[in-house]
């Protein structure tokens, strides 16, 4: 019985200790710390060995159990930044500073990207806090030197990379950067050379100086010494991109454009996986106009790399280029099987259905892409200009001030913030964007014409002059100024001093349609169209390609009835530019205005050809065949501009008008009329529209309101006249019903429209 006490009680401390020390392993598992630093060593294994996605994981993982641990956040800022993403690790680095005040590196690492984004000042902020840590911080020297180069200070510049080279003599990038803020002075080309030669001995798998180099020996015309740097750049760092692209430049400058294609499509062959390397390629095939050869050979190397992501994208962004949409879509569909959610294959997908005319759709599918990828600038630019396309300025908006958010300096955002505001003519608005981009980009032009602009509208004229001088200084040639200083002293009444700025911008850029039209605008209204159309057809002849100043013409003639003329300049500016709409509406016009409503038909029919989703063409054809007096056929058109676009106003209007003539559905009727004025509040038309479904509604109190409102602006309107009449007749308002009758008659006295009105007054009297 003992010795069974004894097994007994030795199985039992063995239970216990095991069960301690379970205890004991589950306790270290729950411990936050103990976890979160598990997934932070894992995924720095994974970033060692280049397997950066694995890696984000693994620190997205340790961000989970504690969203403020900066070493996971600089950790994840690095992959980021071996990947290309600068927005990504830009995010990620500002969050590393907040929660690692005291990571030298990171801030540094921010220093640089502001400094990449033009923020010298934010830059040079980092590089300070990094001295007041460490006052013999070679990196922050570094800095200062790139901050000083950009703000156009070669001598500070020096002296900061050099005092950075007293502290670490041993970095090949300080010897570099030494070597590039020397080459402006050709006086220097030893010393030049002296640094270059030091970089490339202290590390020898660094490209850079090779490449340096290279560009130098290039400058002084030594060709084969420029070719022999670069492609031992290319052999030193053989996945340096940029050291390839140097190469193939080089050789396709020389005339050697078969070593050049050579070049780049070995950087495919070796680098299968890198975007970068078959973007290259890609666009050598476009700057060469060699598309269909572009295609066979991504083609063969699809088929040699089925699993490569970056052939296929590019592959496909070659096809989307060509307009061949149909392959574009196949492999489309290949690459969303297996990478729905990556960005660049939403992007993809958007801009298919954006080609195929279902904007809607690909508005979706940008949002999604959003939402999944709430980081990625190029998304939410994206999304904001095809919103902004469509007339979604919200939409447009939102996603602007987004990258705006991620990349304050992102000059897209801006100027698309700039547009939204212009088009609201909100000057508040245009003038806190406009000050903000100075702020961060003082050499960029644009904002000094969006806060001269706001300052014009509020007519702060001296400002909005002395804003315009500014641009004047720094880009004498640049024509947007002295058109926007000629709408200045238009502004102020000063017409004579306008038509010379106008001719100013003319004559800075041949091909400004807006400051020709404007003066062209102005000898119309001198009632000199003659004057007009020479001004035109004389810049024509300086600018005979461009389809603009046919539109233009063709739009003056019109005006004063040449509907041979209007029919030849129109026909040419669609011969230049087949997609501009303006020069088909005018075609049309001038067919119609010699009564030729066939011929017009055929032509927005041809257009549907190769436009085969315009909802505003069925629009045009059912209003052709409105005019023609086919309604059914009519309304069919309208119904397909509908199906098309379901918030095209002015086909719901005309189909909701011809709806109630024809005995149709009322309620639908009153459903599209209502949409048709709700987006068009202030036309007439709609008002007539929308009245005169109330009417057949039975709700006449309503029908006069509307009529009434629309006659304000459209007197002379025969139709609204009967319709108000007609609606008076049912109120038992006889005097108003006669009083508008008879204007109806008088307005039209030959036509349908008059015969109606008359023989309604002959039953009212």
């Amino acid at each position: 019985m003992l010795k069974l006490r004894q097994v007994q009680v030795v199985r039992v401390s063995a239970a216990v200790m095991l069960s301690l020390a379970l205890a004991f392993t589950v306790g270290c598992n729950r411990d936050p710390n103990v976890r979160k630093q598990k997934y932070l060593e894992s995924g720095k294994r994974y970033e060692a060995a280049g397997k950066y996605k694995e890696a984000q994981l693994q620190f997205l993982n340790a961000l989970k159990v504690d969203k403020n641990y900066g070493d996971a956040h600089y950790e994840m800022s690095k992959t980021y930044l071996k990947t290309n993403n600068a927005q990504l690790a830009y995010t990620e680095l500002l969050k590393t500073v907040q929660y690692s005040p005291n990571n030298v590196q990171a801030k540094i690492d921010l220093g640089n990207l502001l400094l990449d984004g033009r923020a010298t000042d934010r830059a040079e902020e980092q590089a300070r806090s990094v001295l007041a840590i460490n006052p013999n911080n070679a990196d922050a020297y570094a800095l200062l030197a790139g901050i000083a180069q950009q703000k156009g200070d070669n001598a500070t510049a020096l002296q900061n990379i050099q005092h950075a080279m007293q502290l670490d003599p041993n970095r090949a990038a300080f010897h570099t950067e030494a070597a590039l803020l020397q080459t402006a002075d050709p006086a220097n080309e030893a010393a030049v050379e002296t640094e270059l030669g030091k970089a490339a001995s202290l590390d020898a798998t660094d490209a850079t100086p090779h490449l340096v180099m290279a560009a130098l020996l290039e400058k002084k015309g030594d060709l084969q010494g420029a070719e022999q740097q670069y492609t031992s750049a290319t052999s030193i760092a053989p996945q340096n991109i940029q050291a390839r692209a140097a190469l193939a430049g080089l050789l396709f400058r020389e005339g050697k454009k078969d070593l050049a294609e050579q070049t780049l499509h070995q950087a495919v062959v070796d680098l299968p996986e890198s975007e970068e390397a078959a973007t290259l390629l890609k666009d050598y095939y476009g700057k060469t106009n060699q598309m269909d050869r572009g295609e066979a050979v991504f083609s063969d190397l699809i088929a040699k790399y089925p699993k490569s992501f970056a052939i296929k994208i590019t592959y496909a962004g070659l096809l989307f280029d060509r307009k061949n949409y149909a392959k574009a879509s196949t492999v489309a569909a290949d690459l969303t099987k297996s990478n729905a959610g990556n960005p660049e294959v939403q992007v993809l997908n958007a801009l298919l259905l954006i080609s195929s005319g279902k904007t809607d759709d690909a508005i979706a599918i940008l949002q999604k892409a959003a939402k999944d990828n709430p980081d990625n600038v190029q998304i939410q630019l994206m999304l904001a200009q095809v919103a902004g396309g469509k007339g979604d300025m919200a939409t447009a908006e939102s996603g602007f001030q987004s990258a705006a958010k991620l990349n304050p300096g992102n000059l897209q955002a801006a100027s698309g913030l700039a547009q939204i505001a212009i088009l609201r003519n909100d000057a508040g608005m245009l003038t806190e964007v406009a000050e903000k981009t100075i702020q961060q980009h003082p050499d960029f032009i644009g904002a000094y014409l969006w806060r001269g602009t706001a300052e014009a509208s509020r007519k702060e004229y001296d400002k909005a002059q002395a804003d315009y001088q500014t641009v004047v200084k720094m880009s004498p040639d640049n024509s947007a100024v002295y058109l926007q200083m000629a709408e200045l002293q238009l502004a102020q009444g000063h017409i004579a001093e306008g038509k010379v700025l106008l001719q100013k911008s003319l004559d800075k850029d041949p091909n400004s349609v807006r400051a020709l039209g404007m003066l062209a605008a102005y000898d119309l209204q001198a009632n000199q169209p003659a004057m007009a159309i020479q001004r035109m057809q004389a810049q024509i002849t300086k600018e005979p390609g461009n389809a603009g100043f046919y539109s233009d013409l063709a739009a003056i003639q019109l005006q004063i009835k040449d509907f041979k003329g209007a029919l030849a300049s129109s026909q040419k500016a669609m011969q230049l530019n087949p997609a501009s709409i303006d020069a088909v509406n005018i075609y049309t016009r001038a067919e119609i205005g010699m009564n030729d409503v066939d011929p017009a038909i055929a032509t927005w029919q041809t257009w549907l050809g190769s436009h085969p989703n315009d909802s505003h063409a069925w629009q045009m054809i059912g209003s052709l065949q409105e005019a023609k007096g086919d309604q059914s056929k009519a309304m069919e058109d309208y119904q397909k501009a509908l199906q098309m676009d379901t918030n095209n106003a002015i086909a719901a209007n005309n189909l909701a008008y011809l709806m109630v003539q024809n005995n149709k559905n009322v309620d639908v009727a009153l459903t599209l009329a209502q949409k048709a004025r709700h987006a068009l509040p202030d036309s007439p038309h709609t008002a007539d529209t929308l009245a005169w479904v109330f009417y057949f509604k039975g709700n006449y109190y309503v029908s006069r309101d509307l009529l009434e409102e629309a006659l304000k602006t459209n007197q002379d309107n025969p139709s609204m006249q009967l319709h108000l009449g007609l609606t008076y007749s049912k109120m038992k308002d006889k005097p108003n019903a006669i009083l508008h009758l008879k204007r109806a008659a008088a307005l039209d006295p030959t036509g349908q429209t008059g015969r109606d009105a008359g023989q309604e007054l002959l039953k009212l009297q």
